[in-house]
């Protein structure tokens, strides 16, 4: 109990959205009703503009010329861009903490990886968030330094989570594999390996995504 850490009605109430939101519950482009939000999760209209602020600051949520409010939408050109955001920041973190990761450490990276294979192949894209979270979480608590998890943690987060915005759910095993493959070469102990893995995974990626884009041209 002593290591729950409390939250504000805000929070709580951006924490239930940003739920719909990975879900596709509310999918992109869906214009946001206040009134009917606001009846929905029982809050009042100030509580729910915190939370609105919150989502926007994620990028999950955006304003429209004329005011009105939508779920973002991502589009490919876009989530190259996240992915190439995510490949910068997290390989150069993982390159930095894959020789620290102690074996505990590799094996919460197995039962993490294993979690996002599970949670993606049932559907289930908040679990696979929350499994991707844990993954980059051991990643940045190896690298061992304030000031990158400082400022790379919001980065990380914030980049996936619009990611999740652009689905391609036949490439989703592109991305399962790698992780898996990459701890696997932790496990060999075979750190730089399992780095090279892991950007082999967002190239494979990016270029799916780019050629996709061209036949659409």
């Amino acid at each position: 109990m002593g290591d729950e850490v409390s939250t504000t009605p805000a929070q709580d109430i951006a924490a239930e959205l940003r739920q719909q939101i990975l879900a596709a519950k509310l999918e992109p482009g869906t214009p946001v009703d206040d009134a009917g939000l606001a009846a929905e999760l029982d809050t009042d209209p100030e509580t729910l503009q915190d939370a609105f602020t919150a989502l926007a600051a994620e990028g999950l949520l955006e304003t429209l010329p004329d005011k009105t409010r939508r779920i973002a939408i991502v589009d490919n050109h876009h989530a190259i861009q996240l992915l190439d955001v995510l490949e910068v920041v997290l390989v150069a973190l993982f390159e930095r903490a894959a020789p620290q990761i102690g074996r505990s450490g590799v094996a919460a990276m197995r039962s993490r990886a294993l979690e996002l294979e599970a949670t993606i192949g049932r559907g289930d894209m908040p679990g696979s968030y929350r499994a991707l979270l844990g993954l980059i979480r051991i990643i940045l608590d190896s690298a061992e330094h304030d000031e990158l998890r400082a400022v790379n943690e919001y980065v990380l987060a914030r980049s996936l989570g619009r990611l999740y915005l652009y689905r391609r759910a036949e490439l989703y095993f592109i991305w399962t594999d790698g992780w898996k493959e990459s701890v696997a070469l932790l496990e060999a102990d075979e750190p730089d390996a399992a780095v090279r893995r892991l950007r082999q995974a967002f190239w494979i990626l990016t270029e799916e995504l780019r050629a996709g884009s061209s036949a659409d041209a």
